[in-house]
């Protein structure tokens, strides 16, 4: 038998969604499908697959109903998240595991006026979001201390200290190609994409004890985002978008979520199974294992939202593909035509100089 493999599928942001169209889907409910195909290369047999997506839950922006899948179990990981196990054979050459269920999105706008409302969705322990892990979450870290202390200082409350957080990383960090580095990568490079911007948010909230989390998911249309949320006595669960702010330094992001995403994970996930374990790591979208008992080969595996919709890389287009191909920039507003900057074009970023 030979060695284990282990996969983990990485994406941060990929926009493909129209802003201007953001509660779009805020009132109607959807069908959608979350999935991973596999393919086997070479002449490989006695395969042993064993692969893990995030399973959507109901919580404080979304409500998931009718959840059910083609193969695998659902698992859950803690108050707040739930796997889609598959363990079997694979014996062909293509191998789909996916998850079905209908959404239906909760708008979220934080009235600061108004205390009698919380944001919250029962069963979860905010305390639970307050570890430092020290790869994403270092709270130890001498420049999140600084920073931390500086903007504190500054801070009339908590709220306060939120949004200047939240304004801070928006401002001193640069979108950067390339998710999910490690706290001290996104320091020493000054930046990430979105899941980075989270990060830096989430580890500045932690080192003053205040709870705050990642929230991962897709569009609805395709693609995938990250952004935190914090939680805060007076009115549960706080969304902001340090992403967004930094694309766009007039709009206001902070206590706002338009409902245009599904989560599929809340905070890093901390899982095990039959010696596999994840720890402290961000299930975006799918991670696998497998063994071989005969033959040599390689498995890809790609992940799917929607039937006619994947993002499988970020690379290149072909010239052809730049004359016909919708484009978008990274707020995923349409555009007509590349322009210098990234572009997003066949849900790949595309980087004219």
């Amino acid at each position: 038998m030979r060695a284990t493999l282990y996969g983990f599928g990485h994406f941060s942001c990929v926009f493909i969604f129209l802003f201007v169209s953001l509660s779009v889907f805020s009132q109607s409910e959807i069908d959608f499908t979350n999935k991973v195909t596999f393919t086997k290369t070479g002449n490989m047999s006695g395969v042993r697959l064993v692969t893990m997506l995030p399973a959507p839950v109901t919580n404080e922006y979304q409500e998931i109903r009718m959840l059910a899948s083609s193969a695998g179990t659902f698992m859950d990981v803690n108050a707040a998240n739930k796997v889609l196990l598959y363990d079997g054979s694979y014996e062909g050459k293509y191998l789909s595991v996916y998850e079905s269920f209908k959404y239906k999105t909760k708008r979220v706008k934080i009235d600061f006026n108004d205390t009698s409302k919380k944001n919250i969705c029962t069963g979860v322990n905010p305390r639970d979001y307050l570890e430092s892990d020290g790869y994403y979450i270092n709270t130890a870290n001498n420049t999140i201390q600084s920073i931390g202390n500086q903007l504190w200082n500054q801070s009339t409350d908590i709220l306060d200290y939120a949004r200047r957080c939240y304004e801070y990383v928006a401002a001193n960090y640069s979108y950067i190609n390339g998710s999910w580095r490690s706290l001290a990568k996104i320091l020493q490079e000054g930046g990430g994409e979105c899941g980075d911007f989270t990060t830096l948010f989430v580890n500045l909230m932690r080192y003053k004890g205040i709870p705050a989390r990642h929230n991962m998911g897709v569009w609805v249309d395709g693609g995938y985002h990250v952004w935190p949320d914090f939680y805060h006595e007076d009115y549960g669960w706080i969304p902001l978008d340090p992403t967004f702010k930094n694309s766009n330094p007039r709009g206001d992001f902070f206590g706002r979520y338009d409902g245009n995403l599904i989560i599929l994970s809340q905070g890093l996930t901390t899982f095990s199974y039959d010696g596999f374990e994840l720890q402290n790591d961000p299930l975006q979208t799918f991670c696998y294992w497998y063994w071989c008992e005969n033959g040599s080969g390689d498995l890809n595996a790609v992940h799917k939202t929607i039937d006619v919709y994947q993002v499988d890389a970020v690379g290149s287009v072909e010239a052809n593909d730049k004359k016909t191909a919708s484009v978008y920039n990274l707020m995923g507003i349409k555009q007509q035509g590349l322009r210098r900057g990234l572009n997003i074009v066949n849900g790949k970023k595309v980087l004219i100089k």
